[in-house]
C-alpha cells in the first residue's frame, strides 16, 4: 500500500490527558494528524481543540471504553476510514488501584487487567491488521517499571504491565516481516494526576517518591513524550522488542 497523504497519522489511547496528551502534543508538533480516545468527552474535546488550534493538524476523537472490544473496533474502523492508514500506535490508556491483594475483589482484579492489558491487545491486533496491509508501522506500548519491580498494593497493575512487555516482544517477533516495529517505554514515577491523587490521599509522599530514584526526582510528562518522539522519529528499525526504562534509575536502585 502506497501512502499518498503528506501528513502521518498516530493513534494514541488515553490521549486526552497525562502522558497520552503529552505524546499527542509531541507528535502533533511534528506534523502528525492524531486520533485520540478516552472515557471523558469534555477532556477529549478540550484536547482536540488545543491540538488543532496550536499545531494546525487534524484530530479525530471518540469517547469510549477501551476494555470493550466492540468500542475499540468502532474507533479503529472510523480512524482508518478517515485517514486511510496509521503510521504509529501508542497504547497508553490505563487505571491504577492502590490496594493490597488480600483486600482486592475479583471484579477489581479483572477491571485493572482488562483495561491495562487487554485494551493493548485489542488495539494492537486491530491497528496491526492495517499496518500489515501497509507493510509498515510503529507500535509503542506505555508499560511501567512495575512490570519487573512490583510494589505493595499494585499486584493487578504489575501483572498487566508484565503482560504488556511480553506482548511487545511477541509483536516484534511475529510482525517484523511486515516492517512493524514494536517497543515499550517503562516509566518510573511520573508527575501525573494519578500520582498527585495518591499524594493528596496520603498514600505516599513526594519525598518518598523522589527517594525511589537515584536522581532524587519525579519524572515529567515530557521525559516520556521525548522518548516516544525518539522511537518514532529517530529510532532505527534495528531497535525492536525492547523495554526502555525511563525511571530516574528506579530499576537499578531496586
Amino acid at each position: 500500500m502506497k501512502i499518498k497523504n503528506k501528513k502521518k497519522v498516530a493513534i494514541i489511547t488515553g490521549g486526552s490527558r497525562g502522558i497520552g496528551f503529552e505524546c499527542a502534543k509531541k507528535l502533533a508538533s511534528e506534523g502528525y494528524n492524531v486520533a485520540i480516545c478516552s472515557r471523558s468527552q469534555g477532556e477529549l474535546k478540550y484536547a482536540s481543540n488545543f491540538l488543532k488550534k496550536k499545531y494546525n493538524i487534524s484530530c479525530f476523537y471518540m469517547t469510549m471504553d477501551a476494555s470493550k472490544i466492540e468500542n475499540v473496533k468502532q474507533f479503529v474502523n472510523q480512524v482508518i476510514k478517515k485517514y486511510k492508514y496509521v503510521n504509529v500506535l501508542i497504547n497508553n490508556c490505563g487505571i491504577q488501584l492502590n490496594k493490597k491483594f488480600e483486600k482486592l475483589s475479583f471484579d477489581e482484579l479483572q477491571s485493572v487487567i482488562q483495561i491495562n492489558l487487554f485494551s493493548y491487545i485489542y488495539f494492537s491486533k486491530l491497528v496491526g491488521s492495517q499496518m500489515i496491509k501497509q507493510k509498515q508501522g510503529k507500535i509503542i506500548n506505555i508499560s511501567s517499571v512495575l512490570s519487573k519491580f512490583p510494589l505493595i498494593g499494585r499486584l493487578p497493575y504489575s501483572i498487566a504491565k508484565s503482560g504488556i512487555d511480553a506482548l511487545t516482544r511477541s509483536i516484534a517477533l511475529e510482525w517484523s516481516k511486515y516492517n512493524i516495529i514494536c517497543n515499550s517505554i517503562n516509566p518510573g514515577h511520573i508527575s501525573t494526576n494519578l500520582i498527585k491523587k495518591d499524594i493528596n490521599r496520603g498514600l505516599i509522599s513526594t519525598k518518598e517518591l523522589k527517594q525511589r530514584s537515584i536522581t532524587n526526582s519525579i519524572g515529567t510528562l515530557e521525559d516520556v513524550s521525548n522518548f516516544v518522539l525518539f522511537l518514532v522519529k529517530y529510532g532505527s528499525n534495528f531497535q525492536t522488542g525492547q523495554s526502555y526504562y525511563v525511571d530516574g534509575g528506579f530499576s537499578i536502585k531496586k
